[in-house]
């Protein structure tokens, strides 16, 4: 029992498309439409090597120019993922940092190990902002602002970043 070379096509687009679906890599979608695009001009074009090598052209092809269009798009997105959402946020320490300890400080409604960037002492109540992360615990440096006194820290459960509303007065 022999297939037709049309269907021999097809087969192959359908591995590609399925390996696709399993890496969702976009490298493989490619190769499955080079597959198609052969399967057509298989009723033309006869001689195997040739269907060969265009599939293999084409689906190069379409391959680099994909990558290169989606590399130089994504080139000047800034993915917003944990650490670097949280990297330059204010939080408030709960809990006093002390020189070459850590302390405790509330960012986004949660409490995080915190220590200073400075190696400097950080009063409980003292606004500071994240300047960089080391495992778990928050490396921070207090900013010139203060809370203050007596006003409650609100969650905005609106907001989708889940941000503190902090009340702050400058020090002028």
């Amino acid at each position: 029992m022999s297939i037709s070379i049309g269907t021999f096509w097809f087969i192959v687009a359908i591995i590609f498309g399925v390996g696709e679906l399993m890496t969702t890599s976009l490298t493989l979608i490619w190769f499955s439409i080079g597959a198609l695009l052969v399967m057509f001009l298989s009723i033309f074009i006869e001689s195997i090597l040739w269907q060969v090598v265009i599939f293999a052209v084409v689906s190069i092809i379409l391959l680099v120019i994909a990558t290169k269009y989606l590399v130089d798009r994504d080139k000047d997105v800034k993915y917003n993922t944990n650490l670097q959402g949280i990297i330059s946020q204010k939080a408030i320490v709960t809990q006093t940092i002390e020189p070459y300890e850590t302390g405790v400080a509330k960012l986004n409604g949660e409490e995080w190990t915190a220590m200073s960037k400075d190696e400097t002492r950080i009063e409980a109540g003292k606004l500071v902002e994240v300047v960089a992360i080391e495992g778990v615990k928050l490396i921070v440096k207090e900013v010139s602002e203060e809370l203050l006194e007596g006003e409650p820290i609100k969650e905005n459960k609106d907001s989708i970043s889940k941000e503190i509303d902090i009340k702050i007065k400058t020090s002028k």
